[in-house]
């Protein structure tokens, strides 16, 4: 797992990275932090599958409040799980907007957090498999249990779904968005186009004119939009990366 921390002053920090690092060693299990002092600096780097949560302070410094990034996330990614820290417990309800899953008091105490991260690893659990509704030859609509890891790329199709799968194309009653909030939030899956989501772990290379070029399995060629391509090849590259470091994406 893959978390950030936005917090300005340096003994929050460390406090936090500090009881994060002592809850995944007692589980046995490994976590990879990114710290931040600002919600500018966060903002830079941050893009969908960039991480896995983010813990947010209130208030912050000088610059863009604790509130203000979380309102940014929310434009680029509206399922990544937003835990906030403050010390002044009266500023959580200007946060409700953006539907943070909890709100830590500072000093963090290790109980607290404990809690806090059960109900992130539940809601972060990658799913293996989707339940589709899916039309046959007679347009009759019954629900199919997909693997997720059959999933080659998804595209909206009129008042449906496209779904593309190493079996071949399912037509969906579900809608494109209904689809996509269906997928794991890890980084595999990727929207590069208007109405179109590939899974990275089919693709081979995204090319500079926004070839997305797919394993020779599938021998074959999706283009991802202008305006979306530099963060897509940035997106592809932390996945290989990813992948790489053996962090268990998708």
């Amino acid at each position: 797992m893959h978390i950030a921390i936005v917090e300005d002053l340096k003994s929050d920090q460390d406090n936090l990275t500090h009881l994060i690092r002592e809850y995944f060693s007692a589980m046995r299990e490994t976590v990879e932090l990114s710290v931040y002092g600002s919600g500018e600096d966060f903002l830079k780097e941050f893009r969908r599958g960039f991480c896995s949560a983010v813990f947010l302070d209130i208030m912050l410094g000088e610059g863009m409040t604790g509130v203000d990034t979380a309102r940014k996330i929310r434009e680029m990614d509206e399922q990544i799980p937003l835990i906030f820290t403050t010390s002044e417990t009266g500023f959580a309800l200007d946060s409700y907007g953006v539907h943070a899953l909890d709100y830590l008091v500072k000093p963090v105490k290790a109980e607290a957090l404990a809690w806090c991260m059960k109900s992130l690893q539940k809601a972060v659990a990658t799913p293996v498999c989707i339940t589709v509704r899916c039309l046959d030859k007679n347009s009759d609509a019954s629900n199919r249990v997909l693997p997720i890891r059959n999933l080659i790329y998804v595209e909206s199709f009129r008042n449906g779904t496209i779904l593309h799968t190493i079996s071949g194309e399912l037509r969906c009653t579900q809608t494109y968005a209904e689809i996509v909030r269906l997928l794991p939030k890890t980084g595999r899956f990727w929207e590069y186009g208007r109405g179109a989501t590939v899974n990275f772990s089919f693709v081979e290379s995204i090319g500079d004119t926004g070839e997305i070029r797919l394993s020779s399995k599938n021998s074959e060629t999706l283009f991802c939009s202008r305006r979306k391509l530099k963060d897509t090849q940035a997106a592809f590259t932390d996945y290989q990366f990813a992948v790489l470091r053996n962090e268990g994406v998708g």
